[in-house]
């Protein structure tokens, strides 16, 4: 190399180490993020039956702080498209301070009605949030040029897990609601108000600004059937997170402090099985993952309400953690390598059917377990999950 060529070839390596050391940190972020909002998740529904005592709410009332939260996420989410081709995904993950700080107000509120609009603006917040981060991950895993958004996902529930065994602490130490989520809140604001700095920025053209888009898609033939499985998975997903520690303490009769142990099991295995997940897709086919992975979380519900038992219990929230932890990447995969559809819109079209399930998902179940108990309430979902596992057979089977 001449003298003349050297600084040509520093500059080449200099600029080749800045956009991995830049990469790099926007990975690390975003790893963060996944992990804060699970943390943050996690200290709202383990306080659940805090929250219930505190408002002197019925299951039932209870199930419509979700259903509400649903409702709100369902009414933003026609319009995340539109802000994200707007402002960009960076910018929208701003919108996390807001949800966060939002989190001390659950249990302020002067009557327990405004409750629910309030977990309405509380779900809007979230569901923009989320696809925020979801977009960017995509950035970031286009700069690595190989498969990493599985290990974002795995984290999430690494948080979910971190989140529910500080609840048992606050609970333990008999700490207000409003004082544990107030902590949980400026932590939460404070690691964000870092991390962001590092997000990738798109850039977005003013075509992408003046695009229309249709408001609502219907998925048809083989993708309806991967919605409907989709729907199913969500609802299952979303039995654990929102009623688990509410299961753990009048089921199974545990104390207020060590009931939130069902989700911090179920989110662990759950994290574990979604690190794994990528190397299993190497070996099996989708669809078959799919099937074998429904007929585990399906051995795993029943194994949680064959016997009261905290073993049972525990035993069941581990074996149904592995099983639902590589449905939804799966799901979402498989919608988006569908011939004659483009990626993003076979998503949009399986997520518009499969987001009504926070809709009926945990209201129905909260209503079942008002009228009956929650024992029988998650035998319902159990139901599901067998519907869930003839559909992925058919899907295993399709030609």
């Amino acid at each position: 190399m001449s003298k003349m060529d050297a600084p040509w070839g520093e500059a080449s390596l200099t600029h080749h180490n800045r956009i991995t050391s830049t990469k790099h940190h926007a990975r690390y972020a975003l790893l963060t993020q996944y992990f804060m909002m699970g943390f943050v998740y996690a200290s709202l529904v383990s306080r659940y039956p805090a929250i219930n005592a505190h408002y002197g709410m019925s299951i039932r009332e209870l199930s419509y702080i979700p259903l509400s939260m649903a409702i709100g996420s369902l009414i933003i989410t026609p319009m995340c498209c539109h802000l994200s081709a707007r402002f960009g995904s960076k910018k929208l993950t701003a919108l996390s301070y807001a949800y966060m700080l939002l989190l001390p107000l659950m249990t302020l509120m002067p009557h327990k009605l405004l409750v629910f609009p309030f977990c309405a603006l509380y779900g809007m917040l979230v569901t923009i949030t989320d696809v925020a981060i979801n977009g960017n991950s995509i950035l970031v895993e286009n700069a690595y040029k190989r498969p990493v958004v599985s290990m974002f996902h795995a984290l999430y529930y690494v948080g979910v897990c971190c989140g529910a065994l500080l609840s048992i602490l606050f609970i333990t130490y008999g700490f207000p609601v409003y004082v544990h989520h107030l902590s949980v809140a400026l932590f939460s604001v404070a690691i964000i108000f870092y991390i962001r700095r590092f997000f990738l920025q798109e850039t977005i053209t003013r075509t992408e600004r003046v695009e229309k888009r249709p408001f609502l898609i219907l998925p048809k033939g083989i993708l309806l059937l991967i919605a409907f499985i989709a729907l199913c998975s969500r609802v299952t997903e979303g039995s654990f997170t929102n009623w688990s520690t509410v299961y753990m303490k009048t089921i199974v009769s545990l104390p207020e402090n060590l009931a939130p142990l069902g989700l911090t099991i179920y989110a662990a295995f759950m994290s574990i099985g979604r690190s794994f997940g990528d190397r299993l897709r190497q070996h099996y086919s989708d669809p078959t993952i799919l099937f074998w992975s429904c007929l585990l979380t399906a051995f795993g519900i029943l194994t949680i309400i064959s016997n009261p038992h905290f073993i049972c219990a525990a035993v069941g929230f581990f074996i149904a953690g592995l099983g639902i932890s590589c449905l939804v990447p799966i799901i979402y995969s498989l919608a988006g390598k569908q011939k004659g559809v483009n990626p993003g819109m076979g998503i949009a079209m399986v997520n518009t059917v499969s987001s009504t399930a926070f809709l009926f998902g945990p209201f129905l179940i909260g209503a079942i377990a008002d009228a009956t108990s929650m024992r029988v309430a998650y035998g319902y979902v159990f139901g599901l999950t067998l519907i869930m596992t003839f559909l992925t057979y058919r899907l295993m089977n399709h030609k």
